[in-house]
C-alpha cells in the first residue's frame, strides 16, 4: 500500500491583480509502496501546493492522482476525509501539538476523530511508536515543555498512528537548528526502514534532502528526473 500515481497534475492561482500564476504545471510522478522522496525547490516554488494535493488538502485544476488505485480526485468530501485520517499522515514544520492536551493525548488524537476510544491495538502500537522515537518519557508533559526535537517525535508519533500509506512532510526541520534537523532526517529514514512507509517530503534544506535515496526539484511547475543519492 502507498502506490501513487500522478499525471498531469495542474495548479493555478489568482495572482491579485487580474492574472493567473502557474504552479504546477503538468506534474506527472510515480511512486511505489516503500519509497523516501525528497522535493526540494525555492521558496514560491509550489512544494506545499504539490504536498497539499498529495494530502487531498486541496485539489488540482487537472489531471489525475491515484492512490493505490483509487482515483482521487472525484471523491466527495466525505471520503477524502477518511483517506487523510486513515490513510495519510502529515508532519508540520509548526508541530500543530494542541497546547492544551499533553504529548500522549496529541500521539493518539487522529485515532479519536475515528472512533470513541482506542483500542487496546490502537494503544499498543502508540506505545511501539513512543519506544521507537524515543519518546515514552515524554508522554505525560505538555507542548509547551517540550523541546523542539521532542515536539517533532510527537507529531512524527501522531502522524504514524493510524499506520498511514503515505507519509507527508512539510519543511519539518524549518524552525529547528542543525543537531535537531539531522535527528528529524534520521527519524524519517528510520521510519521508513522499519515500517516501509511510503514517504514524501518537501524541503528547502539540502541537508534533509539528502537523507532521502531520491530527490526531486520542483522548478516552473515542473519536476525535474529525480537523482539518487
Amino acid at each position: 500500500m502507498g502506490h501513487i500515481i500522478l499525471k498531469d497534475i495542474s495548479k493555478q492561482y489568482d495572482d491579485g491583480i487580474g492574472h493567473q500564476r502557474m504552479v504546477l504545471d503538468g506534474v506527472n510522478l510515480e511512486l511505489s509502496h516503500g519509497d523516501f522522496v525528497a522535493v526540494t525547490g525555492v521558496s514560491g516554488s509550489g512544494k506545499t501546493t504539490l504536498l497539499n494535493i498529495l494530502g487531498t488538502l486541496l485539489a488540482p485544476d487537472s489531471g489525475t492522482y491515484l492512490l493505490d488505485g483509487e482515483p482521487i480526485n472525484d471523491m466527495e468530501e466525505e471520503a477524502l476525509r477518511k483517506i487523510r485520517n486513515q490513510s495519510i499522515g502529515f508532519v508540520f514544520q509548526d508541530h500543530r501539538l494542541l497546547p492544551q492536551l499533553n504529548a500522549w493525548q496529541n500521539m493518539l488524537l487522529p485515532v479519536l476523530a475515528c472512533r470513541k476510544k482506542p483500542s487496546d491495538d490502537d494503544l499498543a502500537w502508540a506505545r511501539q511508536m513512543t519506544e521507537m522515537l524515543n519518546i515514552s518519557h515524554v508522554r505525560q508533559q505538555m507542548p509547551s515543555t517540550l523541546s523542539g526535537g521532542e515536539k517533532s517525535r510527537v507529531a512524527l508519533c501522531r502522524a504514524l498512528v493510524m499506520r498511514p500509506r503515505l507519509l507527508l512532510a512539510d519543511e519539518p526541520t524549518g524552525q529547528l537548528d542543525k543537531l535537531h534537523a539531522h535527528e528529524v532526517g534520521e527519524l524519517l529514514k528510520e521510519v521508513n526502514r522499519q515500517l516501509d512507509t511510503t514517504i514524501m517530503v518537501v524541503t528547502h534544506d539540502s541537508q534533509l534532502a539528502s537523507v532521502a535515496p531520491t530527490i526531486y526539484e520542483l522548478t516552473n511547475g515542473k519536476l525535474t528526473l529525480p537523482t539518487t543519492t
